[in-house]
């Protein structure tokens, strides 16, 4: 599920990266590195062609919920900053990074002050102001809405103009990671003509926008097939550079295998959004490039089901599953290197010293004894009723996915717990769409889930919106992120403490706390790490692969195809 990303801990991420260097051998595929290194284009112009075998529902920020829509809104959008992959944050839109050092945040964190540069246009040369960030924040509150998320920015009590060039924010307590929760800017001489009901569902707002901020406009928009993409003119970045090519065309396709074959055909410069199990079919393939990726899969429990409400239940569960067998069958790899026994792998709050149960077909037999199970003969049952087959629901078209349920219907079948497949598998959108829309996990709609978290720099970005009861997804708050429906007052105090405290080396401490306390409550089972696999033509320049939410496009105005003449 894709979050607002950040960075990933460099050290940890590049250990993974000489993991799946090693396994690769045979195909050298090109190893990028988490460094960012602008190279001026030797020559203008040209045409780079991207795609991914998706096509996305939005490219808005506002309501974007995909990773495909992310590849096209770092096009289409700017940012008040960015990260860079080895974890530097530049600023985009801001003129600089508020700190307390150059006076942009109180001494008591309450006040934080956006300074824009002057130079912001929006692509119908209208100049982005202040007051753009404020009515971006004003409707991204507004529940009419239906914003993706709506967590962080509720923290802020006022955002006001000063001038045109200044937002000021007034926070309703001590919000610590305000930093990763600042307001983008919406073009309100276009958007407010337009009600807020009606932002989601206006395709110049949502998909093709006609008004944009970031290095290229939409030019040419074919519903569910492509989009062809030219420079904004009028683009402005602190620290990024203004676009050399002449277009940038995305491609949609139906599958990977037509994605695969449409890379190898020409057809195509950049593909994305493969798995480790993509391997054998990438294996050998010019501009295979491997390089980390701050994620990770795991199986969710609804924990608004009463099946679940025992600790005893989700135990079975976890000891159930060969986590280490399924990474050696499906991965080919060892477990000790993507194995992940955490709910935030890989980032520099990481608890790595949190005991987890092991794989033990008896002991889950015997959890599920101790409560109240017979599980002498196949289903187990209570009081003479057979354990609930339970809907273990995921994405479609991700084969790796779907063969890693399999592995877990095979798994809990040999303690008695029957799962059902058939029909679980949702395509993105439906699957992560938001609860006014019947998403898959915002409706509740499913027993067990199995997807992934691509994870942020901030922790709290991380758990605050998937763990909080506050964030679970309801008809008043359709945007929320707690698919789980997870209620744990112990657990929603832990992460508020983190959102009060300014201290880095007490608020690591409560992250870490907070991690270990979900994995003895058994709340969520990691499975293992992600990699972030391209296919990406020698042709292409400036192209740095980012581990983190934020996407392999952050820099997308910066590439340039060193054949163009």
């Amino acid at each position: 599920m894709p979050k607002k990303g950040r960075i990933a801990s460099t050290s940890t991420l590049l250990v993974l990266l000489g993991m799946l260097v090693a396994s690769c051998t045979n195909n050298s595929p090109n190893t990028q590195q988490l460094l960012y290194h602008y190279q001026t284009p030797a020559n203008k112009g040209g045409t780079v062609l991207m795609s991914d075998w998706q096509f996305p529902d939005s490219t808005n920020p506002l309501f974007n919920t995909s990773v495909v829509g992310v590849e096209l809104s770092n096009a289409l959008w700017g940012s008040p900053y960015v990260n860079t992959p080895d974890g530097k944050l530049l600023p985009d839109q801001l003129a600089q990074i508020p700190t307390t050092a150059n006076g942009d945040i109180s001494a008591d964190g309450s006040t934080v002050i956006m300074k824009l540069n002057p130079k912001l246009k929006w692509s119908d040369g209208q100049p982005i102001t202040a007051a753009d960030y404020v009515y971006w924040w004003k409707v991204n509150q507004d529940p009419a809405t239906a914003a993706a998320s709506t967590s962080g920015y509720d923290q802020i009590a006022s955002a006001t103009a000063r001038d045109a060039h200044t937002v000021v924010l007034k926070y309703k307590e001590l919000f610590a990671p305000f930093l990763y929760y600042l307001p983008l800017a919406a073009p309100s001489h276009i958007w407010s003509k337009i009600p807020d009901n009606q932002l989601q569902t206006t395709q110049s707002v949502n998909l093709a926008p006609t008004v944009t901020s970031g290095p290229y406009i939409v030019k040419e928009y074919a519903s569910g097939q492509s989009f062809t993409l030219v420079p904004n003119k009028y683009y402005t970045s602190t620290s990024l550079h203004a676009p050399h090519l002449s277009k940038l065309i995305f491609k949609g396709y139906l599958s990977k295998d037509a994605l695969i074959a449409g890379y190898q055909g020409g057809e195509t410069d950049h593909a994305e959004d493969f798995t480790l199990g993509d391997l054998q079919k990438l294996n050998g393939l010019p501009g295979l490039q491997i390089s980390p990726a701050a994620g990770y899969e795991h199986l969710d429990f609804n924990m608004s089901r009463p099946i679940f409400q025992d600790i005893n239940v989700r135990k079975a569960i976890w000891q159930a599953i060969d986590r280490c067998g399924m990474i050696q069958g499906l991965l080919h790899e060892q477990c000790s290197q993507l194995l992940v026994n955490t709910v935030e792998p890989g980032l520099p709050d990481t608890n790595n010293a949190i005991k987890v149960l092991p794989f033990d077909v008896n002991a889950a037999k015997n959890d599920l004894k101790a409560s109240g199970w017979n599980c002498s003969h196949n289903p187990c049952t209570k009081a003479g009723k057979p354990f609930p087959t339970l809907n273990l629901v995921t994405t479609s078209g991700n084969s790796l996915r779907i063969d890693t349920a399999q592995i877990i219907q095979q798994d809990l079948a040999k303690v008695g717990i029957p799962v059902n497949l058939n029909g679980q598998q949702f395509p993105a959108g439906i699957f992560f769409g938001d609860y006014a829309s019947s998403g898959t996990l915002a409706s509740g709609n499913y027993d067990l889930a199995l997807y992934a978290y691509v994870l942020t720099l901030d922790s709290d970005g991380n758990l605050y919106t998937a763990y909080h009861s506050s964030q679970i997804p309801t008809e008043k708050d359709p945007s929320g992120t707690n698919y789980q429906h997870l209620q744990d007052p112990k657990l929603d105090n832990l992460l508020q403490q983190g959102r009060a405290t300014l201290d880095q080396q007490q608020r690591s401490t409560i992250y870490k706390n907070i991690q270990s306390y979900m994995i003895q409550q058994v709340y969520q089972v990691p499975l293992y790490e992600r990699a972030n696999i391209t296919l990406t033509d020698a042709s292409v320049g400036n192209y740095f692969p980012n581990p983190t939410a934020i996407g392999n496009q952050w820099n997308i105005g910066e590439w340039w195809h060193k054949a163009a003449q």
